[in-house]
């Protein structure tokens, strides 16, 4: 598998069609994990038999290292960049780079949040709902969460946000200041503090909320994203067709296996160790790794432009799904539950497809 020359356009646009659909894949995960039943749910054995219902229990859990996944990229794309602005410049103008992230991030994401504010007068409890979003506003709310548990309003998917915030406080001034073996030093580290936090936290209580929205914990998936710019210097990895499907092979195991750990120890009876949870996460920011590394120089094809376009506005997808999905949980259970159906099938096929949509 060759290299592109890493010094072809070196401060030229670093736009790649397959990094969209990366991003629309991470989108899509992490939407089926929040609008699906989460398992182990009956209607989906009385719906769709015992089989289906063993596969959907193995995959479904998978869905939320679209997280992960968002995270690796997020951070590979910024620290990709950076780096070429340094290596055409001689430095990083990191003025430049907050005001470039606050007019990406900021607008829509308030917006949802004013939403949030809406939700809470009218579907909600009210002001008994307002420090909760202030947390959001202040882009803490990943530790807040951390403490005190779940948030459960529309706008909990927005935690994620928080955590590239904080990302953003450090990224642009160790790719400044530091050189290549530095970072990954630095890299290390992360990685180092995150699985000493998991094992802190996993062995002071199996409570999810005290790893999965811990920033510490979820900085793991930004050192895989750095570590991969880091080792391709620049370049491009040309992948053919088998190894791009073998890449994404090696994605789908990792996060199966990182799913049955991650639900082994948070939900069966037994206490396993929790070195079972530090190798969950490193297996969630290896499959992450791999889908980047097979997508890189995908430059689309016809067929898949609509992921190429989905992906440019899975943000806004992102913000907004939260109250798309509350919108959608309260429509009559009557009707989501299609019992004027007489195929449990249909109706366990229908059912989750009316509430997607």
């Amino acid at each position: 598998m060759p290299f592109a020359d890493p010094n072809q356009n070196p401060t030229g646009s670093y736009y790649r069609p397959g990094l969209d659909v990366v991003r629309f894949i991470a989108f899509l995960m992490v939407f089926l994990w929040h609008a699906l039943p989460a398992p182990p749910d009956s209607r989906i054995a009385d719906h769709l038999g015992a089989g289906v219902e063993a596969v959907y229990e193995l995959i479904i859990p998978c869905m939320r290292f679209g997280l992960s996944l968002f995270f690796a990229l997020s951070a590979f794309l910024i620290f990709e960049l950076l780096q070429r602005e340094r290596r055409s410049t001689g430095t990083v103008q990191v003025k430049q780079f907050y005001v470039r992230r606050i007019l990406r991030i900021w607008p829509l994401y308030y917006l949802g949040l004013a939403l949030a504010v809406g939700w809470a007068f009218g579907f909600g409890d009210g002001a008994r709902d307002l420090p909760a979003i202030g947390w959001f506003a202040v882009f803490l709310v990943s530790w807040f969460m951390t403490a005190h548990g779940w948030i459960t309003i529309p706008a909990m998917p927005l935690w994620s946000i928080s955590v590239e915030e904080q990302f953003y406080l450090f990224v642009p001034w160790v790719a400044k200041y530091y050189n290549r073996r530095i970072l990954f030093v630095f890299c290390a580290l992360v990685v180092v503090v995150a699985n000493g936090t998991i094992y802190l936290m996993a062995e002071a209580s199996r409570e999810e909320y005290k790893t999965w929205p811990n920033s510490l914990v979820q900085f793991e998936c930004f050192a895989a994203g750095i570590l991969l710019s880091l080792c391709l210097r620049g370049r491009i990895l040309k992948m053919h067709a088998l190894a791009r499907v073998l890449a994404f092979l090696g994605a789908a195991g990792s996060w199966l296996v990182a799913g049955n750990l991650y639900n082994t120890f948070y939900f069966s009876s037994a206490h396993p160790a929790s070195r079972q949870l530090m190798i969950a996460y490193a297996l969630a920011a290896t499959g992450s790794s791999l889908i980047i590394l097979a997508m890189l120089d995908f430059h689309g094809q016809r067929c898949s432009r609509w992921a190429i376009h989905l992906g440019r506005i899975s943000y806004g997808l992102y913000v907004f799904h939260g109250p798309a999905l509350g919108l959608a949980w309260r429509i009559p259970s009557g009707i989501m539950d299609m019992n004027g159906l007489h195929s449990h099938a249909l109706r366990g096929a229908i059912a989750p497809a009316l509430q997607i949509v």
